[in-house]
């Protein structure tokens, strides 16, 4: 297991992604339970994802991103990653949805833990291989977990926090 001063940048993957963790089950735990649910599925707009939609994503990225982190450092150069086309992800979306609060707020627990313990068994010179995204490249594995995991789960809760406060206007 990783340890902060062996892995300082692991240390501050896993400070993310906890903080990320924690301020969505704020929300869980706050803003969205006391929300008509109704709301919890309507879009913002035609082109944007309701909240419930947010939570669907997040509960398949992680798990999601565990797995390939995985197999990246498993064999390193190979194909990583997929596009915002990707089958299983619109699936997920699709078929999650439209589930119920308590059902998502269930299933978060697994997919962070998931996550976290593929991140925990990294070491900072994991963060350097590479692999193959169809759409950015070759790229190094840290880059992928900035854009892919950390970033994404930031500005998926900044996404949900402002369908919160635009329902309060």
């Amino acid at each position: 297991m990783t340890t902060s001063n062996d892995n300082p940048k692991v240390a501050a993957i896993l400070h993310s992604i906890q903080s990320s963790y924690d301020a969505l089950n704020q929300l869980l735990e706050g803003p969205l339970s006391q929300l008509d649910v109704k709301r919890l599925y309507e879009k913002p707009a035609s082109d944007e994802w309701s909240l419930m939609e947010n939570l669907a994503h997040i509960n398949e990225i992680l798990p999601y991103w565990a797995g390939e982190i995985e197999k990246l450092v498993a064999t390193p150069g190979q194909n990583f990653g997929r596009t915002q086309q990707h089958a299983g992800r619109l699936q997920a979306i699709a078929v999650h949805g439209t589930d119920t609060l308590a059902k998502a707020q269930a299933e978060l627990p697994g997919g962070y833990a998931r996550l976290e313990g593929v991140i925990h068994t990294l070491k900072d010179s994991d963060l350097e291989l590479t692999g193959i995204h169809p759409r950015f490249g070759e790229r190094q594995l840290g880059w992928f977990i900035e854009e892919f995991v950390t970033t994404h789960l930031a500005n998926h809760l900044i996404q949900m926090q402002t369908i919160l406060n635009a329902f309060e206007k």
